[in-house]
C-alpha cells in the first residue's frame, strides 16, 4: 500500500526490546558469514521456493536454520544434516519452532551436498561430440526409448531442418513418430512420400491424418509411441545434438516425471550454425504453481516426459486453435503432484516467427484452461487471484489513504519520504539508515550502511528528524524558488551548503520573496526560522515568514497576511550578526502539503551597503 518495506519493519521495531540489522546490499555468502560469526539461527520463512538454495547453503555451512517445508526447500532437506524439521508455511508454526531451536539449539553437521551438485553439472558439459556418436550397449536396458512425437502441416523446409537435427543426436536408442496433420501442400506431401521408406528402415513412423490441430496431432503420436519417454519436439524447431542425451540423463538423475529446458530463439527460415546468435528470452524455474497460475514458469512444449504422465493426468487440449498446451498441461501435471524439473541450459533452437500459433492464438482464449485447470483442482493457490486482483487494481486514493495514517502521527513522518524512493536504492538505504539513527538504532544504521556501528553518526546534511520536529536539510532548502524576479546585477537567491542557510538580497523595488513548494507537512503546526542580518555594515531589514498554498499567487503590495494561510508578519532587525527566531503558525492543522514561503525587504531606503539577509535554520513543528 505505498510505504516502503524497510520503513515498515523500522516503524514497527521501535519498542523492540532487541537490536535490529538490517543487511540490504549483502549477498549470500556475506548473510552466511554473518549468521556464523554470531552464532544466528537462520529462519526462511518461504512462502514458495523454486530452488531451494538456501537451504542448501545453510547445510552445507552447517549453519543451525528454520525453514518452510514448500516446493524445492522439501528436496533441499537433507536428514544427514541433523537440522531441524521443516515446518508448514504458518505464522503459528514456524514461530513455534523458532521458540524450540533458540531453546534447544540445534548441532547441525555440515554436508557438502553443493559440491556434489557442482561436479554432477559440470560432467554435463563433459560430452561426446556429434562426431563421435555414443553408441548404445547391447544391454539397452540402462538407455530407456525415447519416443520423438513431432506434429507437422505443411511447412516442409522447417520439417527437414528438425529431422536433420534428430538424425544428429549423440543418443542412439531413439524412434521418431512424425504425424502429418492433414498437409495440403503438395510440397509437403512429396517429402513425406520421400521419406517413408527410410523411416521404415529404422523403425520410425509417419502418420497422416486428416487436418484436427496440435492437440490431437500430438494425442496420436503419444498412442502410437513405444517409448518410456517421451519428447514433444515442434516442427519448426531443432534440437541440439546432445538434447536427447541430456534430457535422459537429467529424468534420471532428478526422478522427475516432467524435464523441460531453456532455448534459443531465433527468426530465420535456417538454423544458425553459430548458437551465438541465439537468444535466451524465457527462463522457466519449473514453478511454484503459485506463480504459474498467471505466468507459464514450467517451461516450453518441447519437453521429455514419462509415459505414465498421460495415465495420470490424461492427454493434451485437441481444442482446435488452442496454442498453450504446454502451460495447461503442465499446470495439470504440477497440481497433481507431479515433479516437474527445468534444465538450466538451452536445449533446442526455438524459430520465432509472425505466423506461429502462439502469435496468432487468441491470448484470453488461451488463458481458460489454465485457470480451468487451478479451479478443478481446487488448489489453494486459486485464492492468490483475489489478492492478486488487489494489489494490481488498488486505486491511488485507497493507497494515499494508507500513507496518510503516517501523516497523523507526527513520529512516523519520517517514513514518508522513504514511499517516493526506488525501493532498493542507495537513497532509500541512506533515508533509512538516517531514520534508524534518529529512532535510537545505530547499529541498524551501521549495517545498513555497512559500517562499524561505533562510527556511525547522523550525516550532517540529512534532516534531524524528531518526534515532533524537522529541521530541513540541503537538499530540501536547495529547491527554493524566486517568487520577486527584479533587475539586479548580483543573485537575489542563494542557498548556502553546511547548514549555511537560505540568502536573500533585499531590493530596491520592493519585498523578495522565495518558495520551498510542498514542504510544510500535512498535519503539522508550525515553521520557525533562525534570521539573521549577516554583515556589519548592512542597513536594517524586514524578515518575513509564511505558509501558503503551492497554487497561490501572492501580491507583494498588498496584505500578505490576507493572501496567505499563515504569517509570522514584518520582523524589523537592525541589529548586526545576531540571530532572532521568527515563526509562523497554523490555527488548525492542515491535511494537504503547503509551501514555506521567505521574504526580506529594507526597512527604511537602502543606503547601498552589503545586504546579506540569512534564514540560518528553518524547522517544523507538529506540536
Amino acid at each position: 500500500m505505498g510505504e516502503h518495506s524497510g520503513g515498515l519493519l523500522l516503524r514497527r521495531a521501535e519498542r523492540w526490546p532487541f537490536k535490529l540489522n538490517l543487511l540490504a546490499h549483502a549477498n549470500p555468502a556475506a548473510k552466511l558469514d554473518y549468521v556464523a560469526r554470531t552464532g544466528a539461527l537462520a529462519v526462511i520463512p518461504a512462502r514458495a521456493a523454486s530452488t531451494g538454495g538456501t537451504v542448501a547453503a545453510c547445510i552445507e555451512a552447517g549453519l543451525p536454520f528454520v525453514a518452510t517445508n514448500v516446493d524445492a526447500n522439501a528436496e533441499s532437506w537433507n536428514a544427514q544434516a541433523r537440522q531441524p524439521r521443516l515446518v508448514d508455511p504458518d505464522a503459528a508454526a514456524l514461530a513455534q519452532a523458532i521458540s524450540a531451536a533458540l531453546n534447544d539449539p540445534p548441532r547441525p553437521l555440515p554436508v557438502d551436498s553443493l559440491r556434489q551438485s557442482r561436479q554432477s553439472w559440470l560432467d554435463t558439459r563433459n560430452l561426446p561430440t556429434p562426431a563421435k556418436r555414443r553408441r548404445v550397449d547391447e544391454n539397452v536396458g540402462s538407455s530407456p526409448l525415447v519416443s520423438i512425437v513431432m506434429a507437422h502441416r505443411n511447412r516442409p523446409l522447417y520439417l527437414k531442418q528438425a529431422i536433420a537435427a534428430i538424425e544428429a543426436q549423440t543418443y542412439d536408442h531413439l524412434e521418431l513418430v512424425l504425424v502429418d496433420d492433414g498437409s495440403d501442400l503438395d510440397e509437403a506431401r512429396r517429402l513425406l512420400d520421400t521419406l517413408e521408406p527410410t523411416f521404415r528402415q529404422r523403425g520410425w513412423k509417419i502418420l497422416r491424418r486428416p487436418h484436427e490441430h496440435l492437440g490431437a496431432a500430438r494425442n496420436a503420436g503419444i498412442r502410437a509411441s513405444q517409448g518410456e519417454l517421451i519428447l514433444f519436439v515442434d516442427d519448426d524447431n531443432a534440437l541440439f545434438a546432445e538434447a536427447v542425451d541430456h534430457f535422459v540423463r537429467a529424468m534420471a538423475t532428478s526422478g522427475a516425471d516432467i524435464c523441460t529446458a531453456f532455448q534459443l530463439i531465433f527468426y530465420e527460415d535456417f538454423v544458425p550454425e553459430d548458437r551465438a546468435d541465439g537468444l535466451i528470452q524465457y527462463l522457466p524455474l519449473g514453478g511454484p504453481d503459485v506463480l504459474g497460475l498467471i505466468h507459464n514458469v514450467y517451461g516450453d512444449a518441447n519437453a521429455m516426459m514419462r509415459r505414465s504422465v498421460f495415465s495420470q493426468i490424461g492427454l493434451l487440449i485437441e481444442k482446435p486453435g488452442y496454442a498453450m498446451h504446454d502451460w495447461e498441461f503442465f499446470a495439470r501435471a504440477s497440481l497433481a503432484g507431479l515433479k516437474i524439473r527445468t534444465i538450466p541450459k538451452p536445449l533446442y533452437w526455438y524459430r520465432s516467427k509472425p505466423d506461429g500459433m502462439f502469435r496468432t492464438s487468441n491470448w484470453y482464449d488461451n488463458r481458460l484452461p489454465v485457470l480451468e485447470a487451478f479451479r478443478s483442482s481446487q488448489s489453494d493457490d486459486v485464492r492468490l487471484l483475489h489478492h492478486l486482483a488487489i494489489a494490481q487494481n488498488t486505486h491511488r486514493s485507497e493507497i494515499e489513504s494508507a500513507r496518510e495514517n503516517l501523516k497523523y502521527v507526527p513520529g512516523n513522518r519520517k517514513y514518508l519520504g522513504l514511499c517516493d524512493i526506488e525501493p532498493n536504492s542507495d537513497a532509500a538505504i541512506e533515508k533509512l539508515a538516517s531514520i534508524a539513527g534518529s529512532i535510537g538504532r545505530p547499529d541498524t544504521a551501521a549495517t545498513l550502511l555497512g559500517r562499524p556501528a561505533a562510527t556511525y553518526h547522523n550525516a550532517p546534511d540529512r534532516p534531524d528528524i524528531g518526534g515532533s520536529s524537522i529541521i530541513l536539510d540541503y537538499d530540501i532548502l536547495r529547491s527554493a524558488r524566486l517568487l520577486t524576479p527584479r533587475v539586479s546585477a548580483l543573485p537575489l537567491l542563494l542557498v548556502a551548503p553546511d547548514g549555511g542557510g537560505v540568502f536573500l538580497r533585499p531590493h530596491g523595488d520592493g519585498a523578495v520573496a522565495a518558495s520551498l513548494d510542498h514542504q510544510f507537512p500535512a498535519f503539522f503546526r508550525k515553521v520557525e526560522a533562525i534570521v539573521e542580518v549577516a554583515h556589519a555594515a548592512a542597513p536594517a531589514m524586514d524578515f518575513a515568514l509564511a505558509l501558503a498554498r503551492p497554487d497561490q499567487t501572492i501580491d507583494w503590495q498588498q496584505d500578505i497576511g490576507a493572501q496567505t494561510i499563515a504569517f509570522s508578519g514584518w520582523m524589523s532587525i537592525e541589529d548586526r550578526l545576531v540571530r532572532h527566531p521568527l515563526v509562523a503558525a497554523l490555527r488548525t492543522r492542515r491535511k494537504m502539503p503547503l509551501s514555506i514561503v521567505l521574504a526580506v525587504r529594507f526597512t527604511g531606503t537602502s543606503n547601498g551597503f552589503p545586504t546579506n539577509a540569512f534564514f540560518r535554520k528553518l524547522t517544523l513543528f507538529s506540536d
